[in-house]
């Protein structure tokens, strides 16, 4: 009896040990049958010395940030950079040539500074906290897990590809190395943070010709291998892991399912932000919100309410930075015959616009005169006020019919006599307030040659490909298609439109993809466009 006790306490023993080991980790997936679905889990969570500290890697992402701007014009070369910033060590140099690669599409994004920032959480459930760059947007630059106490780049996104990560921390990638290679792939962080794993992969490997017409070849990793599979079958695993694989949908499901809360990377106040946004969208680096169409624009391409003419088009205009609404931050209001009041809200500036008859005149307290003619004549006050992005104007006083027997008048909603509006006019006297000439630029078109300029680094960027002109023998030629004309006085958007293209027989050109250049930022615009096979 004695023995059997003595085996059953050695069993017991045993499987404590197994259950209770402090460096046991558990990573592995269930599947249901519509989805396979890949969770990190764990068993124990080992204890953590000391926090993660990414202190060195968010000063070397804020050096970049403020060089980015400069960078275009500057003859200096990222080595130039790294030793002014005391960047000595070659695998510290790598790092920041990898940020800097990624961070460069944010060159003219809306101010960078403000939507340049991070986000901390632990995603792999090791109880230490991975570190994500990425814009207020939710697109991620880089990943960094922190492990045998320095920080671990585990990629680096956005010249080439993109991130997402999911409510289960795991990381799905996309990348492109040409027109025909692509690779979509889910990680978990894997090894206390050292290292990710491959869990699936699949895309397009180059392509076939067969009779003169190509056809992409589609693959998916099995032990480390590129198997070909049908198109059929490449559609489905596309179905079941890519639904968010997509840039713009990616950045959107990462704020919706990874639990990540964006930080910015400088701190400012709200009213500072508000006159920063303001510089950006007057330099056209930064999009508004026109309520009047209810559209996101550059506000070189927001009209005037009464002509309909775009702000570019107009030879003069004046400007004014006021508290319109008591709040200690301030509007911008541009008097371009008509009034164009910005307004700063929760990360997005809107514009209002007004008619010359909504509003002739603005005063320093918010309240502003209008008028209409018509079957009858109508003149009053009202005052500006706003319910977070949504303008209200309550009305002050107002008359009808002035002059004639019939006049009416009112004082908010109730209406009075002649006299007591004239005493409240009386004791309620306005001060004007004074514009100054606004001087923009966006007079200056970027040339052609420029815009080719942009067009040809673009596509390096995204398919690794040089760009010659139609005649190259060499890379890729471009085509340049009618689409801007600066004479045409209709064209409110004027957009350089290029194709890129191949020589396939002759003269005949094949378009690959086309894209238009903003002739005023500089700013690619890929429209939604399927290539058709024609030149």
């Amino acid at each position: 009896m004695k023995k059997y006790i003595a085996i059953l306490m050695c069993l017991i023993m045993l499987l404590s040990l197994f259950s209770c080991d402090k460096n046991s980790i558990t990573d592995n997936y269930t599947e249901d049958k519509s989805e396979t679905e890949y969770k990190h889990t764990t068993s124990d969570v080992p204890i953590q010395k000391a926090p993660a500290d990414y202190s060195k890697i968010l000063n070397m992402y804020r050096n970049i940030i403020e060089i980015l701007p400069n960078y275009v014009d500057s003859k200096k070369t990222m080595d130039n950079y790294c030793a002014e910033l005391g960047i000595v060590d070659e695998k510290e140099k790598e790092l920041f040539k990898k940020l800097f690669g990624s961070t460069f599409d944010f060159k003219k994004s809306p101010p960078y500074k403000l939507s340049c920032g991070y986000a901390t959480k632990d995603l792999n459930g090791d109880g230490v906290d991975e570190l994500v760059l990425l814009n207020n947007e939710y697109y991620i630059i880089a990943i960094f897990s922190y492990a045998d106490g320095k920080p671990i780049l585990l990629g680096n996104y956005m010249t080439r590809g993109s991130c997402w990560i999911d409510g289960d921390g795991l990381l799905h990638e996309n990348s492109s190395n040409g027109a025909d290679h692509s690779a979509n792939a889910i990680y978990k962080i894997a090894n206390y943070g050292k290292e990710l794993e491959l869990l699936v992969e699949y895309g397009t490997n180059g392509h076939n010709r067969i009779e003169d017409v190509s056809y992409p070849v589609y693959y998916k990793l099995v032990d480390g291998e590129k198997a070909v599979i049908t198109e059929d079958e490449y559609r489905n695993l596309d179905t079941k892991y890519s639904k968010y694989l997509g840039s713009i949908a990616g950045a959107e499901a990462t704020e919706k399912y990874s639990g990540l809360t964006f930080t910015s990377l400088y701190v400012y106040t709200e009213a500072e932000i508000a006159m920063k946004m303001y510089e950006a969208a007057l330099k056209n680096e930064s999009k508004v919100y026109d309520t009047d169409i209810e559209k996101y624009n550059y506000l070189k391409d927001c009209k005037t309410p009464y002509n309909g003419l775009p702000l570019y088009k107009l030879e003069s205009m004046r400007y004014v930075y006021m508290d319109v609404d008591g709040d200690s931050i301030n509007e911008l209001v541009i008097d371009c015959g008509d009034t164009l009041i910005l307004r700063y809200y929760k990360g997005t500036v809107y514009v209002y616009p007004f008619t010359f008859r909504d509003m002739y005149q603005l005063n320093t307290d918010g309240s502003f005169s209008w008028n209409y003619t018509g079957q009858n004549f109508e003149y009053g006050e009202k005052q500006l006020a706003f319910d977070g992005s949504e303008l209200k104007t309550t009305e002050l006083w107002h008359i009808v019919n002035d002059g004639e027997p019939n006049a009416e008048y009112y004082i908010a909603d109730k209406q009075v006599t002649k006299e007591e509006i004239l005493k409240y006019i009386e004791d309620n006297p306005k001060t004007k307030i004074e514009f100054s000439p606004l001087d923009v630029s966006w007079k200056k078109t970027i040339s052609l040659e420029k815009a080719l300029e942009i067009a040809a680094e673009y596509w390096y960027n995204c398919y690794g490909i040089k760009v010659g002109d139609k005649d190259s023998e060499t890379g890729f030629p471009y085509a340049i298609l009618p689409k801007y004309n600066d004479n045409d006085n209709d064209n409110d958007n004027a957009n350089y439109c290029i194709a890129l293209a191949w020589l396939v027989e002759g003269s005949h050109y094949s378009t690959l993809e086309m894209i238009e250049i903003d002739a005023f930022t500089g700013e690619i615009i890929v429209p939604n466009y399927e290539p058709d096979g024609k030149g």
